[in-house]
C-alpha cells in the first residue's frame, strides 16, 4: 500500500507556517534582558547572545521603553518634536503664498533652487 505524498506534504506545510508566525514574536523585539546569577542586570538585542540556562528568565523590552527610561533618548525626542513643530508652522506660513490662483491660459512652473534646495512655484 502506497502512502500518498499529500499527507507529508501537508504537515511540512503546517509545520512551516507555524514557524513562519512564531517569527514575527522574536524579530518584534528589540531588547532582550535577564538578570543572571549574581544579580546583574544584562540587555541585549542579539536572543543568541543568551546562554541557554537563562532563556526561562528573559523578558522582552521595546525600544519605546528603553527610550523613556533614557535621559538623552528623551532629549532627543523632545528635540525631534520642537523641530517638527518649526518646521509645521514654516509651511504653515508659506501655504498662503502658494496658493496664488493661476489666470486662464497661465502655467504653473516649479523651479528648485540648487543651492538651498528651496522649491520655488510660479504662474506664468
Amino acid at each position: 500500500m502506497k502512502i500518498p505524498l499529500i499527507v507529508p506534504a501537508a504537515r511540512a506545510a503546517c509545520l512551516a507556517a507555524a514557524l513562519l508566525m512564531l517569527a514575527p514574536l522574536v524579530a518584534r523585539a528589540d531588547f532582550f534582558k535577564y538578570r543572571d546569577d549574581s544579580g546583574a542586570l544584562i540587555i541585549t538585542n542579539r536572543f543568541e547572545d543568551i546562554p541557554k540556562k537563562y532563556h526561562k528568565r528573559v523578558k522582552v523590552t521595546w525600544d519605546k521603553d528603553l527610550e523613556a527610561k533614557d535621559p538623552l533618548a528623551r532629549r532627543q525626542a523632545a528635540a525631534r518634536e520642537q523641530y517638527e513643530q518649526r518646521e509645521s508652522a514654516r509651511t504653515e506660513q508659506q501655504e498662503p503664498k502658494q496658493k496664488k490662483q493661476a489666470k486662464k491660459g497661465q502655467t504653473l512652473v516649479i523651479e528648485m533652487d540648487e543651492t538651498t534646495g528651496e522649491v520655488k512655484r510660479r504662474f506664468e
